[in-house]
């Protein structure tokens, strides 16, 4: 793919987030109910972890370069779960055209990555994740570094283990950081349906409350959370709905990298790292 293609999706990513202004434009409520907005919202978050990011991250931007619009298209998928204020969707999507303005600029001095065989270092956000990962729990370090180091062997022909090492790698995190005992002890917890234990989305709300965020700050690592566990399901279910061997695997190893962008989102956060 030619820097081109990278233009072109940035060229649809713009659309797409002028499509949603558009529509709040003839939104008259504070507060958006509107199905028609919160599902074109989607469809702008879905296209940009679900195709965009990987070709702009194939062009040589690392994840230190994509944060700021990994974060505001979590921001906008957050304000789709709940009856959110206009004024945050108008906030939250001029963010997202200023950072889409910054990666223009960035794809023209980047060095595009070099599709090879076998593993390659981490990225700066990685290797920070991965550092501080191993001086807090030595084996979540270990599977986060193994999710990375899978993700760039395109020799592999499976990706089902690297969706596990890096939810794995979360979640021992939450454990090491909230332990089913402690989330359980706070005033007025409640287990969630069909659950013998606090889930990993109570654990982030835990961590996070309990250094003084509310919920409007927790709501993206714990949106993000909710679907590291919804996509690492799903894929395990998928394989044997997938009668193509070559077109389940290109197609799992996409997923997975959204699944790693999720990750990357939550693991920041908890780690607070910059």
């Amino acid at each position: 793919m030619s820097t081109q293609d990278a233009n072109g999706q940035l060229d649809a990513l713009r659309e797409q987030v002028k499509r949603v202004k558009n529509l709040l434009s003839r939104a008259r409520a504070k507060q958006v109910h509107a199905v028609s907005i919160k599902n074109a919202s989607k469809e702008l978050v879905n296209g940009y972890f679900g195709e965009a990011r990987n070709l702009f991250a194939s062009k040589g931007l690392d994840n230190e370069s994509l944060a700021g619009l990994d974060k505001w298209m979590q921001e906008l998928l957050t304000h789709t779960q709940r009856a959110s204020l206009k004024n945050n969707y108008t906030r939250t999507l001029k963010s997202i055209d200023q950072e889409l303005n910054g990666i223009e600029v960035a794809l023209v001095s980047a060095s595009p990555v070099k599709p090879q065989s076998g593993t390659r270092h981490l990225d700066g956000k990685e290797e920070r994740i991965a550092s501080t990962l191993e001086g807090l729990v030595v084996t979540a370090g270990l599977s986060y570094m193994q999710g990375c180091a899978d993700l760039r062997d395109d020799s592999r022909h499976s990706y089902r283990g690297t969706a596990a090492e890096l939810r794995e790698a979360l979640r021992e995190v939450l454990d090491h950081l909230a332990p089913d005992k402690d989330v359980a002890a706070q005033p007025g917890f409640k287990l969630e349906a069909d659950q013998k234990k606090p889930t990993m989305k109570q654990k982030v709300r835990f961590i996070l409350a309990s250094r003084g965020k509310g919920k409007t700050q927790t709501a993206p690592a714990e949106s993000s959370t909710s679907l590291v566990e919804d996509r690492v399901g799903a894929l395990a279910r998928s394989v044997y709905d997938r009668s193509s061997l070559s077109t389940h695997v290109g197609t799992t190893k996409q997923e997975v990298q959204q699944v790693k962008a999720y990750v990357d989102v939550v693991l920041t956060e908890l780690l607070e790292i910059a």
